[in-house]
């Protein structure tokens, strides 16, 4: 699964010395900016970068999760990027845990070039895959990611993980790889909680796939909880907390509401919001004025609506870089041409890989996974069932982020999915 001992050696060796020399502009990149890369700042603490230093500070003098108010518990965030800076913190200083985080980011950065690399070779073959890794290496955003302290990085390694292990779950039907994708599953979710919705994907491979009903039973249970194992002690400190089952965070009615305005303008169709110092109940006033807007603005201007939330706020999600601060000189036009190339290619890469769909489910050339002259090729039932997991996996993003705000931030963490199929329209089946 995680081998390279058959690989050809050219490419093996490459794809090594790159991933290091990648790995090693992060850590540069990380010392060099340091904090010029945060969003907000320490004074006004008007960002999530600095909130969750904030919060991971609280947790270290009082041992409480917060947020947007010191010492006030919170369930607005999943708990999983605070504790991360705490625990760096705790070892390293306060100050130098920031840096060992961005660090330790980098770190999970090359090793996603990795699984983007095995991705690559599972669905098609081994020069798709270092194609595809190559061209995340070059992808500026990767490196300036790891500088910021969000968890579009650390989400981002675990989702690419997920979607590995997912295609041999579905592929092998065994136990062990639903395991191992729940435990993945429920860490990922802890830093991004939208990840809750992953079984979606899986549900559409094992249709796909043509599983059993009783087969999506018995694995979705183990799955499920392994899920809920990982999940546990969230959900119980929630309970404690606010004495209601909370199983992600109640903080979905802000963004709900911000994204029901075309084009995020609040002058148009605008109703004021009440107040309230409770989070659980401000929430509540969020969805309120959402549905209300719902009711008397939105169905008087249906397609003014359905263009906004079907078309332009996926164009919003893709059609810029996750770059927002220029590093070593390098122009945000400039990684905004690379980025629309990536997005061109990959389309049309997923155009002709969902075009060839018939021709691999009607090929039996080859039946099982083999290694043929030193280069992976997997079987052309495989490349058939499993290649349609990375269009899923943005249907996934797409519907996910919907509802709410959407901007680059948010579709960065899928952009490997445009990589693999532009490397699969350049390279090719062979």
């Amino acid at each position: 699964m995680f081998s390279m001992k058959e690989e050809n050696k050219s490419i093996k060796y490459t794809l090594y010395i790159l991933a290091m020399l990648f790995f090693i502009f992060c850590i540069i990149t990380s010392l060099k900016y340091g904090d010029y890369n945060l969003l907000g700042s320490y004074e006004k603490m008007d960002d999530d970068d600095v909130k969750y230093i904030r919060s991971a500070w609280n947790i270290l003098d009082t041992g409480i999760l917060s947020y947007h108010t010191p010492g006030v518990k919170t369930v607005f965030i999943m708990p999983g990027i605070s504790y991360t800076l705490a625990f760096f913190m705790k070892v390293f200083g306060r100050s130098n845990g920031v840096v060992a985080f961005r660090i330790f980011q980098g770190l999970f950065q090359t090793l996603s070039v990795f699984i983007i690399y095995f991705i690559g070779r599972k669905l098609f073959n081994s020069k798709v895959g270092f194609l595809a890794a190559i061209m995340d290496m070059i992808y500026i955003p990767e490196i300036w990611s790891t500088n910021i302290v969000l968890t579009e990085t650390l989400f981002k390694f675990f989702l690419v993980l997920l979607v590995y292990i997912s295609i041999y779950a579905v592929e092998k039907r065994e136990f062990k790889y639903y395991i191992w994708g729940g435990v993945v599953w429920g860490i990922a979710t802890l830093y991004r909680p939208t990840t809750a919705a992953f079984p979606m994907i899986i549900l559409f491979m094992w249709i796909t796939k043509r599983y059993k009903i009783t087969q999506m039973i018995k694995f979705g249970i183990v799955t499920t909880l392994v899920f809920a194992a990982i999940m546990s002690p969230w959900w119980v400190r929630n309970y404690k907390v606010f004495g209601k089952f909370v199983p992600l965070t109640i903080s979905a009615g802000n963004p709900m509401s911000q994204g029901g305005y075309i084009h995020y303008n609040e002058e148009v169709d605008y109703y004021q919001v009440k107040h309230s110092d409770d989070p659980i109940e401000q929430d509540a006033f969020y969805k309120e004025s959402h549905k209300y807007r719902v009711e008397n603005f939105m169905v008087k201007r249906p397609f003014a609506y359905a263009k906004w939330y079907l078309v332009e706020k996926s164009a919003l999600l893709w059609i810029a870089p996750f770059y927002w601060k220029e590093v070593w000189g390098i122009k945000i036009a400039v990684v905004a041409v690379y980025h629309v190339l990536l997005l061109i290619l990959g389309t049309f890469g997923m155009i002709k890989y969902l075009r060839n769909i018939k021709g691999h489910r009607n090929s039996n050339k080859y039946d099982y996974d083999t290694y043929s002259l030193s280069m992976y090729r997997p079987s052309s039932d495989i490349k058939f069932l499993n290649g349609k997991i990375l269009s899923f996996v943005l249907l996934f993003f797409y519907i996910t982020h919907l509802p709410y705000i959407a901007f680059s931030r948010y579709g960065y963490p899928s952009m490997f999915v445009f990589m693999i199929y532009a490397s699969y329209l350049i390279v090719g089946e062979e």
